[in-house]
């Protein structure tokens, strides 16, 4: 009812727990074969031949916060619209289609995750090799957080590697003022210097490093001692 105020869906699971749940109670069985469509918003995308990379389904799942939409295109672009009209508040491209990487479905990507710090609201993007803050107001990288908006995800890993190989396709996940990305890995195409594949967190204001977790642990590491023969070396 419009005397209601709207069920937000902040993340991409709908809450930090995934529970994929919605408390909102307007739409039910009775009346859920009755909706008609209110707008609609393309993102046009269409194959890039300079770069051989062409656009695959829409996999993301936009969130809802203060009553605009967040939301990623297959092409790793990023858009705000107005939850009332779909009027398209602004729009960033990262570009990263430029990093070729064999796609073999095309590409995709699944969403973007909000954080709020006092009065200020970022829009987290984890796309290829990159962790990138945007101001939520603007579409603008928010220049304080790391390097000119965003942290270099394959620095610092085990082993240096093309960066092109590296993925990420998923929102982050946002722990207090902490957020959390993982490793997209090629399960098609597989190189001997392949990304090691790690889950990393960094400071959500400044993107600094707080810590990585290696899936094969380092010497030191807690679980070293299961590698028999040091096959974690290899």
């Amino acid at each position: 009812s419009l005397d209601r105020a709207p069920v937000e869906w902040p993340y991409f699971s709908g809450d930090l727990a995934g529970s994929k749940y919605s408390t909102a109670a307007d739409i039910n069985r009775e009346n859920v074969g009755r909706l008609q469509v209110a707008w609609e918003w393309r993102s046009n995308e269409q194959p890039l031949p300079e770069f051989k990379v062409v656009p695959g389904n829409f996999a993301n799942t936009p969130t809802m916060v203060d009553n605009v939409l967040y939301l990623s295109t297959p092409y790793n672009r990023v858009a705000a619209l107005d939850a009332e009209t779909g009027r398209e508040l602004w729009v960033y491209d990262p570009r990263s289609y430029e990093d070729v990487q064999p796609q073999g479905t095309g590409w995709t990507h699944r969403g973007v995750t909000p954080w709020r710090d006092g009065d200020n609201l970022r829009i987290f993007l984890a796309t290829k090799h990159r962790l990138i803050s945007l101001d939520a107001k603007t579409g603008k990288p928010v220049q304080t957080f790391g390097s000119n908006g965003e942290v270099d995800l394959s620095k610092g890993l085990r082993w240096e590697f093309d960066k092109v190989l590296l993925s990420n396709q998923s929102a982050p996940v946002v722990y207090k003022d902490i957020v959390i990305v993982g490793s997209g890995i090629g399960d098609r195409l597989m190189f001997r210097n392949d990304p090691p594949g790690a889950v990393r967190a960094y400071d959500a204001r400044t993107g600094k490093e707080v810590w990585t977790f290696h899936m094969v642990p380092r010497p030191g590491e807690v679980g070293i001692d299961t590698w028999g023969d040091d096959s974690w070396a290899f």
